[in-house]
């Protein structure tokens, strides 16, 4: 009986989602193109009404259906309409940042009051009042953070309502788990209304769902995911499953808020610099971005499920790495260059210049990243030593000397200079300093463990530590060049094919400084070198196919468009009749050192 809530969500979603389309355009009330949008044409906005009707018809049809009025989640509903009025408002009489937040604490207070609030400190403190204020806060906190992280995601045709749609369908199987039957059939009415909405939203989109169906969506997802009981009492599984679930607009807010910060912008302000817009940077298209997202929502929700239906000990593991390794992506998009409607700002503020001094000379986000990634190896260390069982023993062990493991690491990164380089430009001296580094965590931690603890701290698990932290370090720091590789070739449809002449280790610096440069239009397919036996090798995966001798066949082979040469090249004359020839440019590649006068 429940699939009716969705079934009429999603039927009743495409009858309505025209309706308020037509209605929209008839009063005027569509969305122009503006420089932090992607649409190019005026868009009807209305389409956050045709989503809550939907929603709240299939919810109010299987109340009167099986005759439960009395025990369904009114209190959610009442919050949830409240937020659909505000945004609604907005929509018409667009309101100042301070005025939209009261109104969303009217409705979380709605809500709270109705008895939802997270029971994370519960557990440690009791249910108590002690315990029950920084529940509320905390309640609070999240509610207001994920509907305003939903509505920053709505800048991208059918992005926040594919996200919210995913959200919405692993939230119903945990509530099918659970044996919620009511606030499944809320979970299964939003799923149906989205989709339904999401069929005339898939880019190119015919209407947008504006600030009412964003708003709604954002709260209600907020308030379900708190709603769930957890099958497992411990902490990971209260904020754990719904910081997975909603993982995707909660990295999105935040890079858009640190990165604007930094610039000295507002983060309540639109621009074209949130992940989605960065993807595109990236190479992809429109498409290939909302679907890109999609499948990083996916990923989380299935870690969530996870989470929630395996033990304790794999839970630890499974929400951290995947944090880390979308904190790793979000960071790398972070630094690319986006068009924003406010590119004049400059970071003269002293919240911007505070950011900078943080995150730039005093390295705060990495050592914030090395936290985790230290905390996360050092569990691993003992996972595997325990055969991926991790007994109450070996996790009370863990937790004892993890403040041991963070102290050495922290020390033996600033020993050896882990913190002086930059990702981008890791090479063999990065590592070697990294494997020097992980040398001397062993070397300080190992005898403060045997002194604390005796005979009863396995060794195997200090040596295990320092081979997975080395391989943390290695892959976390090279996670950026590896990014530039795969930047250069997804945008290798706007380069031009060229020839490197020359296989020394000027052919090999200036290869590497078109990998790192895209924007510069050309990408290198080949070496031509005279040496006979470089023929057939490769650098940087790039093949050496022969001398000059064979640059005619080469040359229309490869449908190459020009020939960079370096210092290494020497036979220039017979280079540059052959791309005379061919009607192929030939430049000259140059690093030289000259005199200022």
């Amino acid at each position: 009986m429940v699939i009716l809530a969705l079934v009429v969500s999603f039927v009743s979603g495409l009858l309505l989602v025209p309706v308020t389309r037509s209605i929209s355009i008839r009063i005027g009330k569509v969305s122009p193109p503006r420089p932090d949008r992607w649409h190019s044409k005026p868009t009807p906005l209305l389409g956050g009404v045709a989503i809550y009707a939907s929603f709240i018809a299939a919810i109010a049809l299987y109340a009167w259906v099986t005759r439960t009025w009395s025990e369904f989640p009114w209190g959610l509903l009442l919050g949830s309409s409240m937020m659909f009025v505000l945004g609604l408002y907005d929509d018409f009489k667009p309101l100042t940042p301070p005025a939209k937040l009261v109104g969303q604490i009217v409705a979380v207070m709605i809500v709270i009051y109705q008895g939802y609030t997270t029971s994370f400190f519960t557990p440690r403190l009791g249910d108590s009042l002690v315990a029950q204020l920084p529940n509320i806060l905390l309640t609070s906190l999240w509610l207001v953070g994920i509907t305003n992280a939903i509505n920053l995601l709505d800048n991208m045709d059918g992005l926040a309502g594919g996200i919210a749609f995913i959200a919405a369908g692993f939230m119903s199987v945990l509530f099918w788990q659970a044996g919620s039957l009511h606030l499944l059939v809320v979970s299964l009415g939003l799923a149906g209304a989205t989709l339904a909405f999401l069929v005339f939203n898939f880019p190119p989109a015919k209407i947008f769902m504006g600030d009412s169906g964003s708003m709604l969506l954002g709260f209600t997802l907020a308030v379900l995911a708190i709603a769930r009981q957890p099958q497992a009492s411990n902490l990971f599984a209260i904020m754990g499953v719904p910081t997975l679930l909603l993982l995707l607009p909660i990295m999105d807010t935040t890079l858009v808020t640190l990165t604007r910060l930094m610039r000295g912008q507002s983060p309540a302000l639109g621009g074209r610099d949130h992940t989605s817009h960065r993807l595109i940077a990236f190479g992809l298209t429109e498409r290939q971005a909302v679907l890109t997202l999609y499948t990083i929502a996916l990923v989380s929700g299935l870690a969530a499920l996870a989470v929630e239906n395996l033990d304790y000990a794999l839970s630890l593991f499974i929400i951290p790495v995947l944090i880390l390794a979308l904190s790793l992506a979000t960071a790398y998009l972070g630094r690319m260059k986006v068009v924003t409607p406010s590119d004049g700002a400059h970071p003269s503020g002293a919240i911007a210049r505070l950011m900078i001094e943080l995150t730039y000379r005093r390295r705060l986000l990495e050592i914030m990243f090395d936290f985790v990634l230290i905390g996360v190896v050092y569990y691993v260390s003992f996972l595997v030593y325990s055969r991926f069982t991790m007994p109450a023993e070996m996790l009370e062990l863990y937790l004892g000397s993890l403040p041991i493991a963070y102290t050495g690491a922290y020390l033996s990164f600033i020993m050896t200079g882990v913190y002086r380089g930059l990702w981008r430009y890791v090479g063999v001296d990065d590592l070697l300093r990294y494997f020097r580094a992980t040398v001397g965590v062993v070397a300080l931690e190992t005898p403060i463990v045997i002194f604390t603890y005796r005979q009863q701290f396995p060794l195997e698990v200090m040596l295990l530590f320092g081979v997975f932290l080395f391989l943390g370090l290695a892959a976390s720091r090279s996670s950026f060049r590896i990014l530039d590789r795969a930047y250069g070739q997804a945008t290798t449809g706007e380069q031009q094919r060229v020839l490197i002449y020359g296989a020394g280790d000027s052919g090999e610096i200036a290869a590497r400084w078109l990998m790192m440069n895209p924007e510069l239009g050309l990408r290198a397919v080949g070496y031509l070198d005279d040496d006979p036996l470089k023929a057939g090798r490769l650098i940087h995966g790039i093949p050496v196919y022969g001398g000059v001798d064979q640059i005619d066949d080469i040359i229309r082979r490869r449908r190459i468009d020009g020939v960079l040469l370096t210092a290494d090249g020497k036979n220039k004359n017979e280079l540059v009749l052959a791309c005379a020839k061919h009607d192929c440019w030939i430049k000259t590649v140059r690093l030289e050192i000259v005199n200022l006068e």
